[in-house]
């Protein structure tokens, strides 16, 4: 499977072009007009022989032509603000935001080099330590409460650093009732990795992908999810991806994918728009151009999510996202599983959470008292209800409810008023384990 942010081999010779350099040493030699002439020439050149539109390709050469015979470019001698002038020229008319143009000339060196096997090899064990430091891109895999899986995933790194721990988070996440997958903030990464996370969640009967097609050499080639994987697939379980502007390239394929299959429910905001995978190739001996070279063509919609990004389920706030996608898987175990104590006591507070409960005074104060013979007291302080009981830390409430609180300090205690009437009678402390205690009113 390719790579959506540039392909392995030119990923490897960034490694080999970056290990041991130190900037700063070397003074910049500006610009001649004759080799900014020379790059723009490359420019259009790669444009028009490998961009995956052309049509595109032509309006953008075109675009870049008139820049040029105005003299857009005959004040800037810097190398840096010379590619970072192209590359906003070029993605105003193509709104591609893979296309970028570097001043980069120990890449194009690096580049010349042929890389064998022993090389690819050695570079992979060197960027190991920078990947393992982020974990491979599984920031954060625990159990959120009511038995939901939460998978905070921030790249998709290339299976041969991290497909092991891949395999144990997925495994970690087998027995959780749902799984929550956070792309909010996955800028992307290699495809390998897509397809493998994406084959858990389906059974071993394989699923196609996409398919891309590459203009540079007109092929076709089809992605399917793994015949196997280490550990125990998932292919019934409730999945819900959540997404944001920062989630791009290889995240939005994942959740493409997902969603066109119906195997997800997607929550949050659009992603960023960007389907394109690239080409690193030399344009001089100090430029470089990243070049969207083809499309993936999903199956169902034959079509991607360049520019448009992928519109999710269900539209909230993106810091709002994993709230409601917890209340929602719990709200939709509850429908299958209406005695599941443990899920409806993990959705109480996240629906208060997301519907504030606000109680008027006079009701609170009408809770205060004395209880169990003078062994606990309900007290209001600064407008806040407490629960005390002799001898022991005071410890705030929130309600629930009109009568429900939880008790933020103790999550597995909630208290329940009980009424004759309008007559506060007591209260019964509810345990998560299913127990309970009355304690009486004193008067």
């Amino acid at each position: 499977m390719y790579n959506y942010l540039r392909l392995k081999e030119c990923f490897l010779l960034f490694l080999l072009m970056t290990a041991g350099v130190v900037y700063g040493q070397q003074p910049v030699v500006l610009l001649t007009p004759a080799e900014k002439k020379q790059v723009i020439a490359a420019v259009i050149q790669k444009l028009t022989n490998v961009y995956v539109y052309p049509d595109m390709s032509r309006k953008m050469t075109t675009a870049l032509s008139a820049l040029e015979k105005k003299g857009s470019y005959d004040l800037i001698s810097d190398p840096s603000a010379f590619a970072a002038k192209l590359r906003e020229d070029l993605v105003a008319v193509s709104h591609d935001r893979h296309l970028n143009i570097t001043f980069d000339p120990d890449w194009v060196q690096a580049s010349k080099k042929t890389l064998s096997k022993q090389d690819s090899l050695e570079l992979i064990h060197k960027d190991f330590p920078n990947a393992r430091a982020d974990n491979f891109g599984f920031k954060e895999v625990r159990v959120l409460d009511g038995n939901i899986g939460y998978l905070n995933l921030t790249k998709f790194y290339d299976p041969a650093l991290g497909a092991e721990t891949a395999t144990a988070a997925m495994n970690f996440l087998a027995n959780t009732d749902a799984l929550i997958i956070d792309l909010r903030h996955n800028g992307g990464g290699y495809g390998d990795m897509v397809q493998l996370v994406a084959s858990y969640l389906f059974d071993t009967e394989q699923v196609l992908i996409l398919e891309l097609y590459s203009r540079e050499d007109d092929r076709h080639k089809q992605d399917w999810t793994l015949p196997y994987v280490p550990g125990k697939r998932m292919p019934e379980k409730p999945v819900y991806v959540l997404t944001g502007p920062e989630t791009f390239s290889a995240a939005e394929s994942f959740t493409y994918f997902l969603k066109n299959r119906k195997r997800a429910t997607i929550i949050g905001e659009k992603t960023g728009g960007g389907a394109h995978p690239v080409h690193h190739q030399a344009l001089s001996d100090r430029f470089s151009i990243f070049i969207p070279y083809g499309r993936p063509i999903d199956p169902i919609t034959k079509t991607d999510w360049e520019n448009t990004g992928v519109v999710p389920d269900i539209a909230v706030p993106v810091n709002d996202a994993l709230l409601s996608a917890q209340a929602k898987a719990l709200e939709s175990l509850l429908a299958l599983q209406p005695t599941n104590a443990n899920a409806a006591w993990a959705l109480a507070p996240l629906k208060a959470a997301q519907y504030p409960v606000v109680l008027p005074l006079d009701l609170l104060r009408s809770y205060e008292g004395s209880y169990s013979e003078g062994i606990r007291k309900l007290f209001l302080e600064d407008g806040k209800l407490y629960f005390q009981r002799t001898g022991q830390p005071k410890y705030a409430l929130e309600p629930l409810a009109e009568d429900l609180f939880q008790v933020p300090a103790l999550p597995y205690l909630r208290l329940k008023i009980t009424k004759q009437g309008d007559k506060v009678t007591g209260f019964v402390r509810v345990y998560q384990d299913g127990s309970s205690f009355t304690e009486k009113r004193d008067y």
